[in-house]
This record gives C-alpha cells, sequence and structure tokens, in this order.
C-alpha cells in the first residue's frame, strides 16, 4: 500500500499555506521538485557552482556529484554511463539530435513518425523532409486512438533508417509495446527513437531491456531539475 503521507513529506510544496488545498493539474507540463533535488540544488549554488574537476575541493567535489549523478541515473535505466546525456530539455534534445541525423542519413532514407506523438518528437523530423528525407506517418485509429503495429509494418522497409514513436502517448493516455516495436524496426534494418516524457513519471523505464536505440524524458517532468535525459545506445 502506498503511504501516500510519505511521498507528501517529500514535497515542500505541500507545506506552502498558499497551495493548500489546492489540486495540481500542471504535472504534463512539469512537476514540484521533491526535497532531496532541492537539497542538492542548494547545496551546489552555495558551496559547489565552479567549474568541475579542477585540483581544489569545491571543483573536485562538482564534479564527484556529477559522476555520481550519471553513473546513478545510469543504473535506474539499466544502460552504460557513456550511453547517458544531459541538456536543457527533450524538446531541445530531440532537436540537436534530428540536426546530427540530417549530415548522416543517406539519400533516399526514410523516417517514420506518428500523430500519436507530441510535437517535440514529431516536427523535428517532420522537417527533415525538406532536407529530402522521406516522411512517413504511422498513423493511429481514429476511432481509438491505437497505434497498430501491423500499420508499421506496411511502412517498414529498406530505405527507413529510423522510427519515431511515444512510450507513452500524451494525446490519448495509450502506451505502446516498446520492445515488440523496436524489434519490428531492428528486423527491418531501421534504429528507434521513443519518447518517454510521459511514461517516466508514471514508472521509469529499464531502457536497456526495451532495446531502443534512443530513449528521452524530462528530468522536471519526474521531480528534479529542469533538464532533459537522453541515452543513445551504442
Amino acid at each position: 500500500m502506498l503511504d501516500s503521507d510519505f511521498v507528501r513529506a517529500q514535497f515542500p510544496a505541500f507545506s506552502v499555506p498558499t497551495l493548500k488545498g489546492q489540486a495540481f493539474f500542471e504535472n504534463a507540463g512539469g512537476s514540484y521538485t521533491c526535497g532531496q533535488v532541492i537539497d542538492r540544488l542548494t547545496r551546489f549554488y552555495t558551496a559547489r557552482k565552479v567549474q568541475p574537476y579542477a585540483p581544489y575541493p569545491a571543483s573536485q567535489e562538482a564534479g564527484a556529484e556529477m559522476d555520481e549523478a550519471r553513473a546513478r541515473l545510469s543504473k535506474l535505466l539499466g544502460v552504460q554511463t557513456d550511453e547517458l546525456s544531459f541538456g536543457p530539455s527533450t524538446t531541445a534534445n530531440t532537436y540537436v539530435l534530428a540536426q546530427a541525423f540530417r549530415r548522416h542519413l543517406p539519400a533516399g532514407s526514410a523516417i517514420i513518425v506518428t500523430n500519436q506523438d507530441h510535437e517535440a518528437n514529431s516536427g523535428p523530423w517532420r522537417r527533415l523532409g525538406d532536407e529530402g528525407i522521406e516522411i512517413r506517418e504511422w498513423q493511429i485509429d481514429p476511432q481509438t486512438g491505437h497505434l497498430d503495429p501491423a500499420g508499421l509494418a506496411r511502412l517498414l522497409d529498406d530505405r527507413v533508417k529510423l522510427v519515431c514513436f511515444p512510450h507513452c502517448s500524451n494525446v490519448v493516455g495509450e502506451i505502446n509495446p516498446v520492445a515488440e516495436i523496436v524489434a519490428m524496426a531492428h528486423a527491418a534494418g531501421a534504429a528507434v527513437c521513443v519518447d518517454g516524457v510521459s511514461y517516466a513519471p508514471h514508472g521509469f523505464p529499464d531502457v536497456g531491456a526495451l532495446g531502443a536505440d534512443i530513449y528521452l524524458f524530462s528530468a522536471y517532468k519526474t521531480y528534479g531539475p529542469h533538464q532533459g535525459i537522453m541515452v543513445i545506445r551504442r
């Protein structure tokens, strides 16, 4: 049984008088930060806001905390530390990623996106159509909002280099079968980019087990600071 009183005690927002008696429905845009994160940020801004890894105590401590964050988060996600990247947001991370793909995709390549996605994991890829990349849309069932894997199978061929879809749709709330979809894409020779922003707040994903080549989510929607987390597998 979840101890809701214990959970609430971890969030200083619950002790703010002006917030008493209110329901918070903005979690899709960002969550309140838990006390442990606030304590870490306070320590950083008061004692360790320096360039890391230099030969003096504050700098060494700053570097050690950065390393600790990467090691603990990568272990939680089931990936290697060098496969984990931090950025300003998932939107920004996806944009930068799309620009990197733009330079490396061979002529005649195709990318599959969905109409179940958030704009952040759809728009940057769709705009590559201006660069000559073919964009194919894996469409939802208009009656149910469901993404049928059979629909993906009809779009896959040897020209498809990347398949982009959400772990959980922010539009319809459906949790997609990531491992199944990844296996289909890999069998066709395509890499996979999964937007986990709407899923991660409800249960941290085992990215290693899911098999996605790229997995993104936002720390500020999982009770942390305003950062985007991006896993790019070897």
